[in-house]
């Protein structure tokens, strides 16, 4: 019991909180609860302000009378000073479930349910409330009703931000070009949430996508939306609500007349709006639930919790030209890159194994392929399971196996001889597996799953200790090479966890802040930190043991960088851009050792040296990898 609450069962639990089904024994009718369960050794501060974003969105909420917004009964604080939220129970599946075991919705109904939303977000937005994060998972269905649940990362109009500037906070495929361009969500960053909702509903398939975080957002900061398929009468209202300038989008309620006319069904009853008293506030951002806990479709009852994930990309002046810095002359140096193809979608990541006989890629197109660098043939056939994109691959120190993390929210574990999975899919995380690790000594195995890092046995794949909870997606990690270390690269931020006891890792920021990080990568000797920036394209080097900055950022040219690493002595570090580029420099003078290397087409997102560092692997958006021969550049390490 929670006061005169009787909890039943628990419907989805994130990083930071649960939704739980219980019964009011006072009015004898179920309902909804959502806790709030900040993880343990937040920085001085952020528990206060995580309790005053929940209270802000169940008062904010509460103000909001309208039969497509989700109605919040009642807030109360339990013996720990924690929020709890009273929300009517919808008894039904979110649209992302629909979509997802039912397949994409024809477009009769897509519009209906469409017009639900877009006038719950117009009601919303004449009462001054900004969602921020409008998302299938978020919509939720019963019967005909069309819900628009989880205001967790609501902006209310006058309010006082509790959000850092610069933390972008919303799912990154449904954000808005403005909002990735390190802008204020509107209304009409809504609208094009909506936009993306149904494009998604019709088509079955996300509007943009990326084989890393940088690329994803880059496509959307672009907004040119892959091409239409299966919508035909809504192909219009789309174009419409995802124009790339906020200003040219329709409002909510013209966008709610438009589908309605589509659907033939008329306009939803909406009653008067009040607005929320000036003393709301923006509320929590909760972790999104695992797939095991989240939604439960038929009698269940489905209530769904916001993911926070925050990104900022910028360029230059909004032009998104790099600078002459970075932009290489006319008389740069040919490709001297060989070419490595039979991915028949954007290669995501790439790894050498121990011995440097082997190389590992990753693809969108769902495969992982293993190469012999030497004759750079494909070795045996791809290795296929994955039911998504694969983001992200790593070997163990051993070589005997390789880890792969996926957009299915699972990691996989393969033989490295045989090339047979090794055990079943690893899961317990909520979101897409961007990053994999090993520890250098192989005993720890860690995967990121949107906000949360699991550790793990690598012997018996076990999850161990508390998930390393963070408030945006984790898209980079890498251990210290003595292993007792974990850097994880999340938004702005990047954590330096200290592994002495895995099961309660403690964790600390670097001293300075940085920008939308995608890379990070520690020295040989492990002095040394890099982290490389998708918004700007800034390198930026750290002392590992003091996480001070080591002079002033590198590189820039606001082209993002999509991939770091050293080679084997220290002395030179690699980087993947966004411009097509491959860049060598110079660790100790912070410059680059010769013109960047040209071949690849598109965005560079992964690279790394072979162990005897003759050899440089880059991984590209354009299908393909490319291997660079050092010596043959005429690239010698820095005396």
């Amino acid at each position: 019991m929670i006061g005169r609450y009787r909890l039943a069962e628990m419907l989805g639990e994130g990083g930071m909180g649960a939704v739980w089904r219980a019964h009011d024994e006072r009015m004898r009718r179920d309902v909804a609860l959502k806790r709030l369960k900040p993880p343990p050794d937040l920085e001085p501060g952020l528990r206060e302000q995580m309790v005053a974003r929940m209270e802000r969105e169940a008062r904010s909420v509460g103000m909001l009378k309208h039969p497509g917004i989700i109605t919040v009964h009642d807030q109360f604080h339990d013996e720990d000073g924690l929020p709890w939220i009273v929300m009517e129970l919808v008894r039904g599946r979110s649209l992302d479930a629909a979509i997802r075991e039912d397949g994409p919705l024809d477009e009769a109904e897509a519009a209906r349910i469409g017009a639900r939303i877009a006038e719950a977000l117009a009601a919303a937005h004449e009462a001054g409330v900004v969602h921020r994060d409008i998302k299938p998972a978020n919509i939720l269905l019963e019967g005909d009703r069309v819900v628009v649940s989880d205001f967790g990362l609501a902006a209310v109009a006058g309010e006082t931000a509790l959000t850092a500037t610069g933390a972008l906070l919303g799912t990154p495929a449904y954000l808005a070009p403005e909002q990735v361009d390190d802008r204020e969500a509107t209304a009409a960053s809504d609208v094009w949430a909506l936009g993306v909702t149904l494009y998604t509903a019709v088509e079955g398939r996300p509007a943009f996508t990326g084989g890393t975080m940088a690329a994803l957002l880059l496509a959307i900061s672009r907004g040119e939306p892959a091409p239409m398929q299966r919508a035909r009468l809504l192909a219009p209202v789309l174009r419409d609500l995802l124009r790339r300038d906020p200003r040219r989008r329709p409002s909510a309620r013209a966008a709610a007349t438009t589908l309605n006319a589509l659907a033939g069904t008329p306009p939803a009853e909406t009653p008067p709006m009040q607005a929320p008293a000036a003393d709301t506030v923006p509320p929590l951002p909760f972790a999104e639930p695992s797939r095991r806990a989240f939604l439960l479709s038929g009698s269940a009852a489905a209530v769904a919790l916001a993911v926070p994930i925050g990104y900022a990309l910028t360029h230059d002046g909004g032009s998104g030209r790099p600078h002459a810095s970075n932009t290489p002359t006319a008389s740069g140096p040919p490709s001297l890159g060989k070419v490595l193809s039979g991915h028949t979608g954007p290669v995501t990541a790439v790894a050498f194994s121990p011995d440097g006989k082997t190389l590992a890629s990753t693809s969108e197109d769902r495969t992982v392929r293993l190469w012999d660098p030497a004759t750079r043939a494909p070795i045996g056939q791809p290795l296929t399971g994955h039911k998504d994109a694969v983001l992200a691959v790593a070997f163990d120190p051993h070589g005997k196996t390789l880890v792969t993390g996926s957009k299915d929210k699972t990691a996989r574990v393969w033989d490295a001889a045989t090339r047979l999975p090794v055990g079943k899919p690893l899961t317990g995380q909520y979101d897409a597996v961007w990053a994999v690790a090993f520890s250098p000594d192989g005993k720890i195995l860690a995967t990121s799953g949107g906000g949360d890092v699991l550790l793990r046995h690598a012997d018996t794949r076990k999850a161990f200790g508390d998930p390393a909870v963070h408030l945006n997606t984790v898209s980079a990690m890498a251990f210290s090479p003595d292993g007792k270390t974990l850097v994880t690269a999340a938004g702005d931020n990047v954590y330096v966890w200290d592994l002495a006891d895995p099961a309660r890792a403690r964790w600390r920021n670097l001293k300075e802040r940085a920008s939308g990080i995608a890379g990070v990568a520690f020295s040989p000797d492990g002095k040394i930190l890099a982290t490389g920036s998708a918004a700007d394209g800034e390198m930026r080097l750290w002392k590992a043991a003091t996480r001070k900055p080591i002079g002033k950022p590198f590189g820039g040219g606001g082209r993002g960088v999509g991939g770091v690493a050293f080679s084997p002595d220290g002395k030179i570090l690699a980087t993947g851009g966004d411009d097509t580029m491959v860049r060598l420099w110079d660790v100790a003078a912070r410059k680059l050792l010769r013109a960047p290397l040209t071949g690849h087409t598109d965005s560079v997102v992964s690279v790394a040296f072979s162990p005897d560092g003759r050899t440089l692997a880059s991984a590209s958006t354009d299908h393909t990898l490319r291997l660079w021969d050092m010596a043959a550049l005429g690239v010698r390490a820095p005396a």
